[in-house]
């Protein structure tokens, strides 16, 4: 059934990829401090041997630290263990490390090829390709906002120029899936002078220049949030959290914000799907 278009506040899934030094954490925490203006209420999932503790004179922010092997079951528990504390913005410090490191996902599927008979690479990435979208999945359905760091490297194209092929370099790519930007509400590249510059930027703030991210980049993202409508319940007009606005309208075929309300709906439509939020 259609409804009139409508921009919604949501929880922020912000990404800065950069090289090494180029100020990825010190980025993500000024951000996330301008986000929530609470120091108590950011956390930080650390892959990255402490980075982010270098940065504690900023405030008392909240780490998390995790070892090798960098599985995405031991993000996605440390994802809900922030949800769940209570925090509002988490930093995943970085998110690369379950793709590429000790452990990540390019290691499992070599193993799985390794230990295959038949050794194809290509077959091993069905095992691979569920563990990918959970972590995506979590990180996106969460209700807290998410800010990912990634470390980048240099991407080329192959060229053609009159016959003599060759590769020319077109910037950075971040060391994860690919395309992975376009799961996220801002992408930002960072560069060696510290300059961010959005790749994908589906709230329209920052254009196509550079700047320096600052405590000010987290206050207008959080103010262009909070310039969305309300998630409200269809029966009583209620506020309710985005992921029980979608939970419950993909369930029962309206958004509802209690068993009452979910009662007062179905007297008007019987249920058509088996998932059972309340």
């Amino acid at each position: 059934m259609f409804r009139k278009a409508e921009r919604k506040k949501i929880k922020l899934k912000i990404a800065y990829s950069a090289p090494s030094g180029a100020g990825k954490t010190y980025s993500a925490l000024l951000t996330a401090f301008g986000i929530c203006g609470d120091w108590s209420k950011v956390a930080v999932i650390d892959t990255e041997n402490g980075s982010a503790e270098l940065y504690s004179h900023l405030g008392e922010f909240s780490v998390c630290p995790i070892e090798p092997p960098f599985t995405a079951e031991k993000y996605i528990e440390a994802i809900k263990g922030a949800v769940a504390a209570g925090f509002e913005v988490l930093i995943i410090d970085s998110l690369s490390h379950a793709w590429s490191g000790d452990g990540g996902m390019l290691q499992q599927h070599d193993d799985i090829v390794r230990k295959s008979k038949s050794g194809n690479g290509y077959v091993a990435w069905r095992d691979i390709d569920p563990i990918y979208t959970s972590l995506v999945d979590c990180i996106l359905q969460s209700n807290i906002d998410i800010i990912a760091t990634l470390r980048a490297k240099d991407a080329y194209i192959e060229t053609n120029d009159g016959g003599r092929k060759g590769y020319k370099k077109v910037g950075l790519a971040p060391i994860f899936r690919d395309g992975v930007e376009y799961e996220f509400t801002v992408f930002f590249e960072l560069t060696q002078d510290h300059y961010a510059s959005p790749t994908k930027d589906r709230t329209e703030l920052f254009g196509d220049g550079g700047f320096i991210p600052t405590i000010e980049t987290g206050q207008a993202l959080n103010e262009w949030r909070n310039s969305g409508a309300d998630w409200k319940c269809s029966i009583c007009g209620q506020t309710m959290t985005s992921a029980l606005y979608r939970k419950t309208l993909k369930a029962y075929g309206a958004a509802v914000c209690s068993a009452e309300c979910k009662g007062e709906h179905l007297k008007k439509q019987p249920l058509e799907t088996g998932d059972e939020p309340f």
